[in-house]
């Protein structure tokens, strides 16, 4: 069964970092170099759409053979 957990529409670094498992200087350091992740610019502010963050998670699922 799949847990649905509760996403806030637009996340800090922190808060996306935190739903991904990992830090927000990898999150940063994507940004300046891979890019992989869309992000929104609110002014200087960096925001995760969560809507990108569970796409990013569905488009990296590895498919174990059973």
């Amino acid at each position: 069964m799949q847990q649905m957990i509760p996403l806030p529409a637009l996340m800090k670094p922190e808060q996306a970092a935190e739903y991904l498992g990992c830090s927000p200087q990898k999150l940063e350091r994507d940004r300046w170099c891979e890019k992989k992740i869309p992000y929104v610019k609110i002014g200087r502010h960096v925001r995760y759409r969560a809507v990108d963050l569970i796409n990013y998670v569905n488009k990296n699922i590895v498919n174990v053979p059973e």
